[in-house]
């Protein structure tokens, strides 16, 4: 019977304290502590064929979200660059353009404010999106979204990316 017992308070003795270290862990996660969003680095991530080529650059002074990416899509794309105005809803989004700096493959930059942009398959593109007055300084992350159009078939899709990082 003693052994019994000794097993019982045993196993009920850290029975509590596991279920105490569950509590205090998903105490932990309930409140955001544990959440990987805050503890990752900065991230771009866009579907297939846009591809970032490093990460974005948030300015919160300037409210200008800045991501460099790569067309991979097996041809030339075309980018509307209509600086942003009266369509522009500071969500950083395709309305809020204001400049695109293409390389073309073995090229020099050239920077785009208005118009269509061509970027051939295989060429580098940085797009400066103007998020009006929506950034502060500190942790942000947002989905923006361009428009494009295929050279091939002219159909339109949009690309969309997931950008995390740091607003200076």
């Amino acid at each position: 019977m003693k052994k019994a017992q000794a097993a019982m308070e045993f196993l009920m003795t850290y029975g509590w304290a596991i279920l105490v270290v569950i509590a205090a862990i998903a105490a932990l996660a309930y409140f955001g502590v544990l959440d990987p969003g805050r503890m990752l680095p900065q991230k771009c991530n866009f579907a297939a064929g846009t591809d970032c080529v490093e990460t974005p650059s948030i300015d919160a002074t300037a409210d200008t979200v800045t991501v460099a990416l790569k067309n991979s899509l097996g041809s030339s794309i075309v980018i509307n660059v209509d600086s942003p105005g009266a369509n522009s809803t500071g969500d950083c989004d395709a309305d809020d353009i204001s400049q695109i700096v293409y390389t073309a493959e073995g090229g020099s930059p050239t920077t785009y404010t208005t118009g269509n942009v061509t970027v051939a398959n295989r060429g580098s593109f940085v797009i400066t999106f103007d998020c009006a007055s929506d950034l502060s300084t500190g942790r942000f992350s947002d989905d923006i979204t361009f428009t494009y159009t295929s050279a091939d078939s002219g159909m339109e899709h949009k690309a969309v990316g997931e950008i995390r990082g740091r607003a200076g």
